[in-house]
């Protein structure tokens, strides 16, 4: 298991493959306070010749704004598009005063900004105001100071002491934590680094504990995203991010894993809730943590393309649980043949109208056949986990937004295939229907009696026996259960 212990100078000096060190168009200073509730103190000062105008992300956002002066130091107005400041010697200096704790009160959500005890999730966007008045996306360097006590994290890659916003919308730029509560940085192996013959690094996930759990809960949910990272990060033979920052949840009044969410932005962030009564053997049999974490492995993909990242991440699940010993095979082909058709009627329409649970198994479906299909062309030599993980290891990662048709070119360059384009074209583009009894028949997958049995003398069947548990050259690597011998 990755047990390694994150030495301060790497975190200083973490490199943001994506991040020049360029000066920013913007920075921010913030101190954060606990007087009566959490508060926000922010200084932006951004170099531009013109005017910027500051807003917020909806009315909650407005209401809790104490205070707003300009750089003399003079109170400003709020207009209709936010608060207006001008430029002096080409630089725009803006202070404000934000309620952390009555806006997270308020919202009550952890899609958005929620509060337990003295500490708060908030998306970044929740409490920071945006610059507008730039003909490019500023980047913008935060630094948060806080009161002894408090702490500051955010899923932003680190340029020196700060954390860089760099080529993504406030609104998208994911969670942040703040206030009093329990914060951990693991160490990871960086994506691809644990591919032969590959440079071996560490990135960080930073884990994130909301004040709720008992102290034996706390240690419980930290081993259990140690040994989820780990079967994670064997997959894709590295972790899905270079950093990230995971925070979970206490929801005592829901039961078991409630809801996980992930915002990439720029840089992944994840959400899930933890609701009562979980002990371990229930939080590993779970599927939204890792769902999550591979959401977190892929860019955000534009248009209508819901079905292809739910549908990666439905379909990958079961198989790195099961690859970790948490499954078995025939779990995950009972699951397969019960669920999938569930995505069928999709196809026959265009899978970028699938729409409700539909969506994740179309998608699901879909990756299936893209892994069959990968799976022959190269021989057995690779497959879906060579797609996903070449597209990663490319740079094109979870903090970043692309095209289908840029993200099949990446997948088939790595595969050495045209497997993913030729799927996209017969399914997407064309929107023919998929024919899953003859695909279970080819694979030799059938259920009699509730149980799944494999007929190894199918068309597809050798393909079949690597899906799961990966092919002969690349045994799968158990991650051990707490409980485990």
């Amino acid at each position: 298991m990755f047990r390694w212990t994150l030495l301060a100078a790497l975190l200083l000096s973490f490199p943001a493959r994506a991040q020049p060190a360029t000066a920013p168009d913007c920075t921010v200073d913030g101190s954060l306070t606990q007087s009566g509730g959490l508060k926000l103190e922010i200084v932006y000062r951004c170099r531009s010749s013109e005017a910027l105008t500051f807003q917020a992300d909806g009315n909650l956002v407005v209401s809790n704004v104490l205070w707003f002066r300009d750089g003399s130091g003079a109170a400003q107005p709020i207009a209709p598009g936010g608060w207006r400041v001008e430029s002096v010697k080409g630089m725009v200096e803006a202070r404000y005063g934000f309620d952390l704790s009555a806006y997270a009160r308020a919202v009550d959500s952890s899609s958005k900004a929620l509060l337990r005890g003295e500490g708060v999730i908030s998306l970044l966007s929740g409490w920071l105001l945006e610059p507008f008045g730039y003909t490019h996306l500023p980047t913008i360097d935060i630094r948060v100071t806080t009161a002894p006590g408090l702490v500051f994290a955010s899923g932003l890659p680190k340029v020196g002491d700060a954390w860089r916003l760099a080529g993504a919308n406030l609104r998208f730029a994911g969670y942040t934590v703040l206030g009093r509560l329990d914060l951990e940085d693991l160490a990871v192996p960086l994506p691809g680094s644990l591919r032969s013959g590959a440079a071996r690094g560490q990135g960080v996930l930073r884990l994130a504990l909301l004040d709720g759990f008992t102290a034996e809960q706390r240690a419980t949910l930290v081993d259990w995203v140690r040994r989820t990272v780990e079967a994670e990060s064997n997959y894709w033979q590295g972790f899905t991010a270079r950093q990230m920052l995971l925070v979970l949840v206490p929801m005592p009044q829901r039961r078991g894993i409630a809801y996980g969410r992930t915002v990439p932005g720029a840089g992944p962030t994840v959400m899930v809730e933890v609701g009562a009564g979980m002990d371990q053997r229930r939080l590993f049999d779970d599927w939204v943590l890792v769902h999550e974490l591979i959401h977190t492995g892929m860019a955000f993909i534009r248009g209508r393309s819901t079905w292809f990242m739910e549908g990666a991440a439905t379909y990958v699940e079961p198989i790195i649980r099961a690859r970790a010993g948490w499954k078995t095979e025939e779990e995950v082909w009972r699951e397969w043949v019960t669920d999938m058709p569930r995505g069928v009627a999709a196809f026959a329409r265009g899978l970028g109208d699938a729409s409700g649970r539909e969506t994740y198994w179309a998608g699901a479906l879909f990756m299936l056949l893209a892994d069959v299909e990968i799976r022959r062309a190269t021989g057995g030599a690779k497959g879906l986990e060579d797609c996903l993980g070449g597209v990663l290891w490319s740079g094109l990662d979870g903090s970043q937004r692309a095209t289908l048709d840029a993200y099949a070119a990446i997948c088939d360059r790595a595969t050495g295939t045209t497997a993913l384009r030729g799927l996209i074209d017969r399914y997407v583009v064309s929107a023919r229907p998929v024919d899953l009894a003859a695909v279970w028949r080819d694979l030799g997958i059938s259920m009699v009696g509730g149980r799944v049995v494999l007929n190894d003398q199918a068309p597809d069947a050798q393909w079949r026996k690597m899906i799961v548990m990966g092919p002969p050259g690349r045994p799968p690597k158990k991650v051990p259960l707490p409980w485990g011998p």
